[in-house]
């Protein structure tokens, strides 16, 4: 007599599935994972498995059929579940090796493994061992049935409630990720637009300052040279009298004396000098300020770094200088022989700007609470670095400081967008996330640091000299991925 014979599978909800001891034929069912929902029979008895594959054979859910794979121990079921981690549906039986067998796998599932998405259905034939109303209030299971209980209509429907409710995790799991993807975008745009607001402000007033600075100072340099001039003319003349008038009257010897001629014949060209120099370094300044404000254009153009670097030391320089609370924080400057680079110079202006005044920042926060002569005997310092790869393909720039370090905690987040440990008023959290957004996707670069509680932080920027050796970098890393 076959199994169909001995047991009546009618679509009856009073029809029940009868489980019974005697070996069957295999029953055939579809193997394919990849288009079926995967359902894991548990249960010690091998009926249990036979007859639930054949009531549930037939059995499609939107148009995937279902796949069917056994476990005959609590022991066996957790190593499938760890190794199929898509599974849809587990139907567990309750005692199997032991009386809370399969409470032990709902755990394991749930606590270990934490797996939320399957669902349990528990089957028992020896309710006493695990009281319906403990199980359910203790357990995270989604149904609980006596094996006495299921006729074919019954299972049909609580596998489907079950598949279904699988489905709309996978759903809602694929609407957050979706959603996480979509704030992330917004982020990147904020930041984008804050980066382009920041830098369109400050550009648009360092550029004014600089205009500003031009037209008066090419005022004053232009006429230093005709200054120079008539008062040469002028000392030739006093000269030419002294000349020709050797003896002149008292009230002129006595105005000579006052106003100690030969010390203004001998200083005035030294004071027209220093004019010029100041003249020059205002100079200087305007052009520094011309640099770090450059508007970036479509393209990237080729880009002396150290000229960036200076130009933004030099608009920082009022935070570097001393002041009567602390000694001046000392620059120094390891520059090496670079290339030109091909890049967006106003973007890596702020990426400096940034990790500048981070390290200024990190400095006057050691200086807190110690004297001056405290601060003086551990020098501030600013070390920044550059050199170039032996391809000569890379420019690496490091800028370090020996102040306090950077906690573990705080070096998980340093990336983060809108973290800071600054107060409120004294940092946006943006400083960071834009110089990595600026490095890494603009230029394609590399942006990382090292830091050690109580003995400094260090930034490093690794930026690609050409486009062309960016695209080869990125191909390569598309490759390796």
């Amino acid at each position: 007599m076959t199994l169909e014979n001995k047991l009546d599978l009618s679509e009856s909800d009073d029809d029940i599935l009868v489980f019974e001891d005697e070996t069957t034929n295999d029953i055939t069912v579809n193997t394919s994972s990849e288009t079926a929902w995967k359902i894991l029979i548990v249960d010690d008895e091998p009926t249990v498995h036979q007859v639930t594959q054949l009531a549930l054979k037939n059995l499609t859910f939107e148009g995937k059929p279902v796949n069917f794979f056994s476990a005959y121990s609590s022991q066996e079921g957790k190593k499938l579940i760890a190794e199929h981690s898509d599974t849809a549906l587990i139907l567990l039986d309750v005692v199997m090796d032991s009386n809370d067998a399969g409470l032990q796998v709902v755990q394991y599932i749930r606590k270990e493994l934490k797996n939320k998405r399957v669902r349990i259905i528990l089957r028992t034939g020896q309710p006493g061992d695990a009281p319906e109303e403990s199980v359910i209030t203790n357990y995270d299971i989604n149904d609980y049935k006596l094996k006495v209980e299921l006729t074919r209509q019954k299972l049909i429907t609580s596998t489907i409630a079950a598949l279904r409710s699988y489905r709309d995790i996978l759903i809602i799991e694929e609407q957050a990720i979706q959603l996480s993807q979509t704030l992330e975008t917004l982020q990147n745009a904020q930041l984008q637009l804050v980066q382009s607001e920041k830098m369109s402000a400050l550009g648009n007033l360092v550029a004014g300052i600089a205009h500003e600075i031009n037209n008066p100072i090419g005022f004053v340099a232009g006429n230093l040279k005709m200054a120079r001039q008539y008062v040469g003319d002028l000392f030739g003349l006093i000269d030419l009298y002294q000349k020709y008038y050797p003896n002149p009257q008292p009230e002129i010897e006595s105005e000579v004396e006052a106003i100690e001629l030969e010390y203004l014949r001998d200083d005035l060209p030294k004071l027209f000098n220093s004019l010029k120099i100041g003249c020059e370094r205002i100079r200087n300044i305007s052009t520094s300020l011309r640099t770090f404000s450059r508007a970036d254009t479509e393209h990237k153009i080729p880009f002396n770094i150290h000229e960036g670097i200076d130009s933004t030391i030099l608009i920082l320089q009022h935070r570097l200088k001393a002041d009567e609370s602390h000694p001046a924080i000392n620059v120094i400057k390891n520059y090496c022989d670079l290339p030109l680079i091909e890049c967006y110079s106003g973007q890596l202006n702020q990426v400096f700007m940034n990790l500048l005044a981070n390290a200024i920042d990190a400095l006057e926060e050691y200086n807190l609470g110690k004297t001056f002569t405290e601060i003086e005997s551990h020098s501030n310092q600013i070390t920044i670095t550059t050199t170039l790869t032996a391809d000569k393909k890379t420019v690496i720039i490091k800028i370090a400081d020996n102040a306090l370090g950077i906690t573990q905690d705080v070096q998980q987040r340093i990336f983060e967008n809108l973290f800071t440990t600054k107060a409120v008023g004294k940092g946006t959290g943006l400083g960071l996330s834009i110089a990595r957004e600026i490095v890494e996707d603009k230029h394609k670069g590399d942006l990382t640091f090292n830091s050690e509680v109580g003995k400094g932080t260090e930034f490093i920027i690794k930026i690609p000299v050409s486009s062309e050796q960016r695209a080869v970098n990125s191909e390569q890393l598309t490759v390796s991925s």
